[in-house]
């Protein structure tokens, strides 16, 4: 950490503190985690009666995975999606909040290849093979035991799976929460396209000072996707933790990793047969009372598992 960072964070203790709940969605927002039922963490506080609160997410999620020999078994997860996602809570008293999201999806080969490249070799992160691949294709295919499971190429804009949450508090730090997915995307798309169902708990964790944090964890059930269905896991365990820490009264430092369990069964890639753990580290800027703007990116620590490039712009409007 640098000597700057290091002093300011050390001073975070003049700060007013920070309120649970500012956590940005992170998440797996890889192609194929879009038929699973894993909601955003980070939300211990439920919302007072008629508190309202908004928030609209643009994202760009790159993937770039090529693993496998084929005929017996092979990948290409090669793409990029722009995904904006509106998601909106309200508070209706009693303890008890009610809130949906909508996303929006664009597919396409993407603009931030090369970028990713230069990124991966400033830090001395695997490139996993990007190189070797032209930059700009949208290409998503599966073969496993001689079949192609999966061979999508098809690019445009597409509604993903909306969802409908409700959240009951169980006291001001923590709350249980529930979530149904609903199919209105398009499963050939890898818009998503079928439903689901999430319960979780979500919890602030007695943190020093003005620092604030949460853990969570929970269990989704999952129908049955058109999306290499027959090697779903219907049923995925998750959870997540996350810290922030003010760096002055309207700037914002935070970090969060929310993990689960594996997707998919019967392979030994490692996109279906690894865990998920996305990081997510970035910064938030409280423009006023009400009005909060965050920006960040998102690794991949799993390798594989998740999108190894994720990069989110996201405004708050409380």
């Amino acid at each position: 950490m640098k000597a700057p960072l290091l002093v300011a964070t050390l001073c975070a203790a003049c700060v007013l503190p920070a309120a649970a709940g500012d956590f940005v969605p992170g998440g797996n927002a890889s192609a194929l985690a879009r038929s699973f039922a894993l909601p955003a963490l980070g939300d211990a506080r439920v919302l007072k009666s008629g508190e309202g609160d908004l928030r609209t997410t643009l994202d760009f999620a790159n993937e770039y995975v090529k693993e496998g020999a084929c005929p017996l078994e092979c990948i290409l997860l090669d793409g990029e999606t722009a995904r904006l996602s509106l998601n909106y809570r309200y508070g209706l008293g009693n303890g008890w909040e009610l809130g949906a999201n909508l996303p929006v999806l664009n597919r396409s080969g993407g603009v931030l290849d090369g970028w990713i490249q230069q990124w991966h070799g400033w830090f001395g992160l695997p490139t996993g093979g990007r190189e070797q691949a032209a930059d700009g294709q949208y290409h998503f295919r599966y073969q496993h035991n001689g079949v192609t499971e999966l061979d999508v190429t098809e690019t445009g804009t597409c509604l993903g799976d909306a969802s409908i949450t409700v959240g009951r508090a169980l006291g001001w730090d923590a709350s249980l929460r529930g979530m149904a997915k609903l199919p209105t995307g398009d499963a050939q798309g890898l818009c998503g396209g079928n439903a689901g169902g999430a319960l979780w708990f979500d919890a602030a964790l007695p943190v020093p000072g003005p620092w604030s944090a949460f853990v969570a964890a929970g269990y989704s059930m999952n129908a049955r996707s058109d999306v290499l269905g027959d090697q779903q896991n219907r049923g995925v365990p998750f959870g997540g933790a996350g810290l922030l820490l003010p760096l002055t009264d309207d700037v914002r430092i935070h970090a969060q990793i929310q993990l689960h369990g594996r997707l998919y069964k019967g392979s030994s890639l490692s996109p279906l047969e690894r865990i998920g753990a996305p990081l997510t580290l970035g910064l938030n800027i409280r423009a006023s009372k009400r009005v909060e703007l965050d920006l960040g990116f998102q690794e991949d620590p799993s390798v594989n598992a998740s999108p190894d490039f994720n990069a989110y712009l996201s405004l708050r409007y409380k």
